[in-house]
């Protein structure tokens, strides 16, 4: 619309008991040539400093419409409900994975998804039928679990070191991972879908609705699960022995933090990629724990933390899509690390 169509639209709707003011045209914002600068003469020496007030009032109209029409997209809900799903349960989660030093865990059994892949990439190739993306996050799913179900096994009782067993499953599924796709390029002379879907994530973030319902209903699962456990997971946490003496069913505790692991891996695998989705685990609890000794502190600042770092990375996405969310997430995990680092020295200094 036209600053003098929309000056002449602003006076009618404010003052249309004025006897000069134009008819509309086709019952349209448009009006007759003849009468444009004659009404807009008269509306100036009528009302002085409206017009002003109208340009501003119009501009802010313009900019609130934009803003509602934005916020309406589809795309931005949905990816914002599943980046704080995702960073609530991995946040109550993240405090009893950096108490148990797990931390790196979730590198072991997020890599194992790559190599997940890589048989369902093969497989596609034996089976055209079986070339179909969903074959594949089947085929990560499947891989993450098991790798857990191993993981959980050989730590169990000390029967592996567990950075032993956790390095071991890493290095072999990302091996397996790359030889399966350059022997599906070299097949087929193209990349395997989601070949770097599950390393790094989807540059554009993820807005498809199952998967924001299944993250959204699985992550409530996660914290309710957490909230039922609690007791008996932070003593395992503290001391695996003395909880196990005391009654705490320790092998079963052990077993479902390791699923539920592999649960939130699989879960933000889509958003950061198996590399990347990691952060998400360690990040907010060992930056909580700097910031505070007390257990519901601690959950409370690592909740703040990941709700942060998973919101401005996906607004960092939405604003420029060329930069893919999990690593703007990480760089915003790692900030406030830094942050709280530095006061808890400086408050130790004083």
């Amino acid at each position: 619309m036209k600053f003098e169509h929309f000056k002449a639209g602003t006076f009618r709707r404010q003052y249309q008991y004025k006897s000069f003011l134009p008819t509309l045209i086709n019952h349209d914002w448009i009006w007759e040539d003849a009468k444009i600068n004659t009404l807009l003469e008269q509306a100036t020496r009528a009302l002085g400093e409206f017009n002003a007030f109208s340009l501003i009032y119009g501009n802010s109209l313009c900019y609130l419409n934009r803003f509602k029409e934005y916020m309406a997209w589809s795309n931005v809900t949905q990816t914002l409900l599943a980046g704080a799903a995702l960073a609530i349960a991995c946040a109550c989660l993240s405090v009893f994975v950096v108490a148990r030093h797990w931390a790196f865990v979730g590198e072991g059994i997020g890599h194992s998804g790559f190599g997940g892949a890589g048989t369902a990439w093969l497989l596609g190739l034996l089976f055209p039928t079986l070339d179909q993306t969903w074959v594949t996050h089947v085929a990560v799913v499947i891989a993450c679990f098991a790798t857990a179900l191993a993981i959980a096994y050989l730590t169990r009782g000390d029967r592996v070191n567990s950075d032993a067993a956790i390095g071991i499953f890493l290095v072999a599924s990302l091996a397996w991972g790359f030889m399966a796709q350059q022997i599906y390029f070299n097949a087929k002379h193209v990349v395997p879908q989601g070949f770097e879907t599950f390393l790094f994530g989807q540059l554009r973030a993820p807005v498809v609705p199952g998967y924001v319902f299944a993250t959204v209903c699985l992550s409530a699962a996660v914290v309710v699960t957490l909230l039922m456990l609690g007791k008996e997971i932070v003593s395992y946490c503290l001391d695996p022995v003395m909880a196990q003496a005391s009654g705490v069913r320790a092998g079963f505790v052990h077993y479902l933090l390791l699923m539920l692991v592999a649960l939130m891996i699989v879960l933000g695998m889509r958003l950061m990629g198996g590399v990347l989705v990691t952060a998400l685990l360690v990040l907010p609890g060992a930056t909580a724990m700097l910031l505070s000794e007390r257990l519901r502190s601690v959950i409370a600042w690592s909740l703040a933390a990941a709700l942060i770092a998973a919101l401005v990375g996906v607004a960092v996405n939405l604003r420029w899509a060329y930069l893919p969310a999990g690593p703007a997430i990480v760089l915003v995990l790692f900030v406030q690390f830094v942050c709280a680092w530095t006061y808890q020295r400086l408050r130790a200094a004083t």
